[in-house]
């Protein structure tokens, strides 16, 4: 009988020929027996050479595990690779990023340290060319008794990171709760990261930087028309507002907060003055959610004038760049 991996790494791939050799060899040079995690290759109907040069991994290391389907989106292939994962541990990467090469063997120390847990929540930095920031704060190891506990901390404390890339999942709990991302949307791991962890019990988070999360020109959120992204942000969430109406106390006040958060960040990295996007615009949104002393401003804002709102937020960010700059 074959023994159980501990890890599997879930790696979607569409047409990625440029940059799939320094994620796949990031993966295949973890320092950590090959035969204790698998790598999954999921080539989503690449319309380049990434199905051809997947199948050459999977000839070259035993680890490795190729797949071929019918595009259908990122969440469509994050699905089809965990249901013919058998890793004890699942988490994904993203074709064009990479990872740290002690990643496999950190989680497992951590593992066999903290017991069962149901997630396990690590640090990641943003490349835009030269340009590097850290995506999470997270100075000390810290188990919660649960997933909302976590939450709530993040939410109350810091802003929780959505990207799944942040996060390992415990492949049985995923299973048991039909966690599986909602495919056909885009910002999926909006919809996706709060409900995968509303039902969990022990939450591991970690101070290491594993991921190296790789901004590209062509990504979808580079894209000039922002409509779906826009369309698909807003009805995600309207839906974790419903979600959050089921919680309990401060855990429902600053779900809520976080989400008008995230409202007014896609208000105005979108430009949703502009003519096109003026229609998608719903201001009901923002009533009632404010927790915080600065989105309660920036609401104000967003309901007197949206292009003020824009310019106002313009002014804090060349400020914060320059004091940064003086300081370096």
């Amino acid at each position: 009988m074959e023994k159980q991996h501990l890890f599997s790494i879930i790696v979607p791939v569409y047409n990625v020929e440029d940059c799939l050799e320094r994620c796949i060899s990031s993966l295949v040079q973890q320092d950590f027996p090959e035969e204790k995690y698998e790598i999954i290759l999921v080539d989503d109907g690449s319309g380049d050479s990434s199905g051809s040069k997947c199948d050459g991994y999977s000839e070259a290391y035993a680890n490795v595990k190729v797949f071929h389907k019918e595009n259908g989106g990122l969440s469509s292939a994050r699905n089809y690779g965990v249901d013919r994962a058998d890793g004890k541990y699942v988490l994904f990467v993203d074709s064009d990023d990479y990872l740290e090469r002690n990643t496999c063997r950190r989680l497992s120390e951590a593992l066999t340290g903290a017991g069962p847990v149901d997630a396990v929540v690590y640090n990641g930095v943003e490349e835009h060319g030269l340009e590097k920031h850290i995506l999470r704060y997270i100075t000390e190891e810290k188990v919660f008794d649960d997933g909302k506990a976590y939450m709530l901390e993040q939410y109350r404390d810091r802003g929780m990171n959505v990207e799944a890339w942040l996060y390992l999942y415990r492949r049985k709990y995923l299973d048991q709760n039909r966690l599986r991302f909602r495919e056909g949307i885009l910002h999926e791991d909006v919809e996706f990261t709060p409900r995968a962890l509303l039902p969990a019990g022990r939450v591991m988070e970690l101070p290491d930087l594993f991921y190296h999360y790789v901004v590209r020109e062509d990504s979808i959120s580079t894209r000039k028309d922002q409509t779906k992204n826009i369309q698909d942000l807003f009805q995600t969430l309207k839906e974790l507002d419903q979600l959050s109406d089921q919680q309990e106390g401060e855990l429902r006040r600053w779900m809520k907060d976080a989400l008008l958060d995230s409202y007014l960040n896609m208000v105005y990295s979108a430009r949703m003055y502009q003519k096109q996007y003026r229609g998608l615009v719903d201001k009901r949104f923002l009533e009632g959610k404010a927790v915080t002393g600065r989105n309660r401003f920036r609401v104000l804002l967003c309901r007197l004038h949206i292009r003020l709102y824009c310019a106002v937020n313009d002014g804090y960010k060349w400020m914060r760049q320059a004091i940064l700059i003086r300081k370096g």
